[in-house]
């Protein structure tokens, strides 16, 4: 059975691992670019939000690839990604395209899979299975690491793209280990470029920015122009809390610390929203708080136009920015956003960033001379 999935970030090279050695052909789907944009906008409904279309798009060129099977994740609650997969194989059957759609929710994870290991003619025990997963998770897992890494120092970089080629190569060199000393190698090669690339820390440290919304927008830099790198490019050390390996500690496997990393989450919500609200909603607000009581300059909040629990979230933040003093900028995007508009924001507001720190360390200068 050829097999495909959505892309979210560099989460393929997990998946992919995954699945070609539980024995099925895989199909990765084409990068996203603008034509896959354009394609599942053309088939989706109008006011879906932004990633629905995305994965539409992914599917049909998958397809065109010869892909039989769509692994896909599902879900409860107010967020529409739970109810992705029903739509989306209702939209691929009225294009006649009768693909197979393979749901994974944290309930029927187990049953899924083995139904479609017996349709490919495979079986596989568990006690086979479980180390795949973890040496899967372990590749998506250090990719993120190394990404959080990136985000925060690439206002180092010695020369213009030097992070982003190396998380380019990174990508490529995790995709080729297949054993763990593989992987350890790559990571010991990957630490010691990343060292040789960066300049000294500066003696003033940089604007510290926040990013947070929904997470694929978060995560898929081909559909949010590249914002963590570009705010990065402007001199700003940048952190982002939701990664795809963080999703499936939460939401598909027994992960401790990530399940209680979520209740401290939600604890810290509370005066603001005590009850969920889907999506990553409380993600949003809880770590805009964080951010905001550790001295971040600013928080960015990214969305997908439409999107409910991200919109929730967006009516909450303007009274953290006012109860912690801490500005925030919210981008929305669809099919219709442009670049150049949103780097035009994004430079507007790390220089009000910017001048903001100037004006608060000369109103901190005067002090203490009026003290002395």
């Amino acid at each position: 059975m050829r097999v495909t999935f959505p892309h979210l970030g560099t989460a393929w090279v997990g998946v992919k691992h995954l699945l070609q050695e539980v024995g099925f052909d895989v199909i990765v789907p084409p990068p996203i670019t603008r034509a896959t944009l354009e394609l599942g906008a053309k088939h989706s409904p109008e006011f879906i939000c932004l990633p629905f279309k995305v994965m539409i798009g992914n599917y049909l060129q998958a397809i065109e690839a010869g892909a039989e099977a769509i692994f896909m994740l599902g879900g409860i609650g107010p967020c529409r990604l739970g109810y992705y997969a029903e739509v989306q194989r209702e939209i691929l059957g009225d294009l006649g395209l009768p693909t197979r759609m393979i749901v994974l929710e944290r309930d029927n994870f187990v049953r899924e899979v083995s139904q479609a290991l017996k349709a490919n003619g495979r079986a596989i025990r568990w006690h086979t299975l479980l180390p795949l997963i973890g040496f899967s998770l372990a590749k998506v897992t250090y990719l993120d690491s190394l990404e959080a890494i990136l985000l925060r120092e690439r206002y180092r970089e010695k020369v213009p793209g030097y992070c982003s080629n190396l998380y380019a190569q990174a990508v490529k060199a995790v995709d080729r280990a297949t054993t763990w000393s593989e992987l350890r190698r790559v990571r010991k090669d990957f630490r010691l470029q990343l060292e040789q690339g960066l300049l000294p820390r500066p003696a003033s440290p940089p604007l510290r920015i926040g990013v947070v919304g929904e997470i694929y927008m978060l995560i898929e830099s081909s559909v949010n122009f590249r914002i963590g790198e570009r705010l990065g490019e402007l001199g700003a050390s940048v952190t982002r809390n939701l990664y795809s390996s963080n999703w499936v500690r939460e939401h598909l496997l027994p992960d401790w610390r990530a399940w209680r990393e979520m209740r401290r989450i939600a604890r810290r919500c509370q005066p603001y929203l005590p009850q969920r609200v889907g999506g990553h909603g409380f993600e949003t607000i809880g770590y805009a708080i964080d951010y905001a009581q550790q001295g971040y300059d600013g928080i960015v909040q990214i969305l997908p136009l439409t999107c409910m629990p991200e919109i929730i979230a967006e009516s909450i933040l303007p009274t953290i920015s006012r109860d912690y003093g801490i500005p925030v900028l919210t981008v929305t995007l669809d099919e219709h956003a442009g670049e150049a508009g949103l780097v035009t924001r994004l430079e507007a507001f790390v220089d009000m960033l910017q001048e903001r720190r100037r004006s608060r360390l000369g109103s901190d200068l005067i002090a203490c001379s009026a003290g002395n």
